[in-house]
């Protein structure tokens, strides 16, 4: 046992504290070593003396009573813990819009590849072919109905138009002996003028060397360029809720932005020879013989469609031209003007021309453009649209101009049969 004086006792009262010695922790001593040589002097008057803490309560302190300093700290700590807090709230919002846009993204790969896994095989019950564009025999080894499928825009190529598939798909059936006719299944707006009529030739072409009758069906849509395609047809039967007609031809379009881009100071300078040369250009007025050049344009490509549609409906050109005034037309609307044949579904097709053909033992064969990369390009357009809703326009204005670019401006080669609603 060791007995250690207290120095801040006063000399009339001579205390001793009683500290056990422990072998286990020989610490006490240093730090009591520690302790007497950071204590301050002798207080100079009794009122300091008896402010100085008992020696007691140096020896043993209270746990429960923690010192001012270290609640100053705490509370420091948890003030800076809440600013942190604060200062993160708006970091974690934007993790969590893009947790949300990254599932998003999962999703639209998952579907995309689940919708691969799971194609079908069969469409309407009947056989289907893609990609089928080389003759190398019969693709079916029966007699069938080959139903050529056109979709979208018409145009070189899309998701779901592919111009040169087409036209070698129709000359390889006109070779093969097991086709007995051909059915096609429309939904487009129409497209350039050059690549419908090279499609209309091409059926032609197949009427007369197969010998083989052409029918048409109409889905939802089947306007200008989609019908100038089923003026081939031998007969046209539409779906009551199609939108047909839009008789007309687009020879082009002119965006002038020469005072929009004066008043922001942008100039365009474009260089030619030809006073017509830079005709339509963004940075060029109209001038009334841009206006005469384009018209003529126009004119041409019209009553070319107008000849079409009046020799393969059994009009006259007077009748023709009155109701080829770029309407659009519905199913019934078209049937009272002689533009279609039947208002049916698809089966009602398939029923007449099976008697046409006088065999109603045959069977529909469904022929689709190879689609490239379809996986990819599913993906790539969820990403497009998820993108668009996490990440705003820069500029109002900007984004009005793109948008109607994008909607006067189709990606299409002019002059166009077309129809946008």
């Amino acid at each position: 046992m060791n007995f250690e004086h207290d120095p801040h006792a006063s000399s009339q009262s001579q205390d001793f504290i009683l500290v056990p010695e422990s072998p286990l922790d020989c610490s006490h001593s240093d730090d009591r070593q520690t302790a007497q040589e950071m204590e301050p002097a002798e207080p100079e008057s009794a009122t300091q003396t008896a402010e100085q803490p008992q020696p007691e309560a140096m020896a043993q302190p209270d746990d429960s009573q923690q010192p001012s300093a270290a609640q100053d700290q705490s509370q420091h700590d948890r003030t800076n813990q809440s600013n942190h807090a604060q200062g993160t709230k708006h970091a974690k919002v934007r993790k969590t819009g893009l947790a949300v846009l990254l599932a998003l993204c999962g999703l639209s790969v998952a579907f995309g590849l689940w919708g691969l896994i799971s194609e079908p095989t069969t469409s309407r019950n009947d056989h289907i072919l893609k990609g089928f564009s080389s003759f190398s025999g019969s693709p079916s080894n029966k007699a069938h109905i080959a139903v050529l499928h056109i979709e979208g825009t018409i145009q070189d190529k899309s998701d779901t138009y592919d111009q040169e598939w087409l036209l070698t798909t129709i000359r390889d059936l006109s070779y093969d002996r097991n086709v007995k006719a051909i059915l096609l299944d429309i939904n487009s707006p129409g497209g350039g003028v050059y690549q419908s009529d090279e499609v209309y030739l091409e059926l032609l072409d197949y009427k007369e060397t197969s010998g083989n009758p052409v029918f048409a069906f109409f889905g939802p849509l089947a306007a200008s360029g989609g019908y100038y395609i089923a003026c081939a047809a031998d007969y046209i039967v539409a779906n009551r809720n199609t939108m047909t007609g839009s008789i007309g031809v687009i020879a082009g379009q002119s965006v002038d932005l020469s005072q929009f881009l004066e008043k922001h100071g942008v100039r365009v300078n474009t260089f030619t020879a030809g006073r017509n040369k830079d005709m339509l250009g963004i940075n060029t007025p109209v001038t009334p013989e841009h206006r005469d050049i384009m018209q003529s344009m126009a004119d041409e490509c019209y009553y070319q469609f107008v000849e079409i549609v009046a020799e393969s409906r059994g009009l006259t050109m007077e009748e023709t031209l009155e109701l080829a005034d770029g309407r659009i037309y519905t199913a019934w609307q078209a049937l009272d003007r002689g533009l279609i044949d039947v208002v049916g579904r698809f089966d009602d097709a398939l029923y007449y021309l099976r008697e046409e053909l006088e065999d109603f033992s045959l069977e529909p064969v469904h022929y689709y453009p190879e689609e490239d990369y379809a996986f990819m390009n599913y993906v790539f357009k969820n990403m497009q649209a998820l993108v668009s809703r996490f990440v705003p326009t820069a500029n109002t204005s900007d984004h009005l101009l793109l948008e109607a670019k994008e909607r006067m401006l189709p990606d299409i080669s002019y002059p166009a049969y077309y129809y946008q609603p």
